[in-house]
């Protein structure tokens, strides 16, 4: 009789351990028209991937939901560059993000855009990607390198990257991005 209770409390401890841990999930959210953008996101979630302990979902902002939002441990959002500016349907993304008692508050935050030449905006988008999440009470991460300082981007249509897909040296930042964001969300929420 108590080895058979010793037994189901062992089996309980065991399942509620293995059961109970929560992996950190990281939201990548992006817009594309072009596939540019998703390419950025495509490289950013395999460096999140890279990461053994975490849970990477890769969506467009369209399906994006805020019950999505609000289990993220860390979120990062892709656009492409307008006019200097973050794309319209990924400010209207960030407008429509909880804001009543700030349940973002602390999630881990990072940036990554493509922009179709040189000096178009690229770092000023990243930029506004982040003071928006800074409203929010996230905290902010940059790049792995410092040559991707303010998250990840990618130049498309000017030369010499006139190429029609997203070159290899620009989905190396957005892979460091990804990992270097799984990597801090571990430490953590450890």
């Amino acid at each position: 009789m108590r080895l058979t209770i010793s037994l189901i409390l062992g089996l309980l401890f065991l399942s509620s351990s293995v059961y109970g841990q929560h992996k950190p999930l990281v939201l990548i959210a992006y817009y594309s028209q072009s596939g540019n953008t998703k390419a950025m996101a495509q490289a950013v979630e395999q460096g999140a991937k890279s990461v053994s302990g975490v849970q990477v979902l890769l969506l467009p902002i369209e399906k994006v939901s805020n019950q999505e939002l609000l289990e993220a441990d860390a979120i990062v959002v892709g656009s492409p560059v307008y006019n200097a500016n973050v794309a319209p349907e990924v400010q209207q993304f960030i407008n429509s993000w909880p804001f009543e008692g700030r349940p973002l508050k602390n999630k881990l935050g990072a940036a990554f855009v493509t922009g179709g030449g040189l000096s178009i905006g690229e770092e000023l988008v990243q930029l506004n990607l982040l003071h928006s999440m800074l409203i929010q009470g996230m905290l902010v991460l940059g790049g792995a390198e410092t040559e991707a300082a303010f998250g990840a981007s990618a130049i498309t249509g000017e030369a010499p990257f006139q190429t029609g897909k997203v070159e290899e040296q620009f989905l190396v930042k957005g892979r460091g991005l990804g990992k270097r964001v799984a990597e801090m969300v571990l430490s953590i929420k450890k």
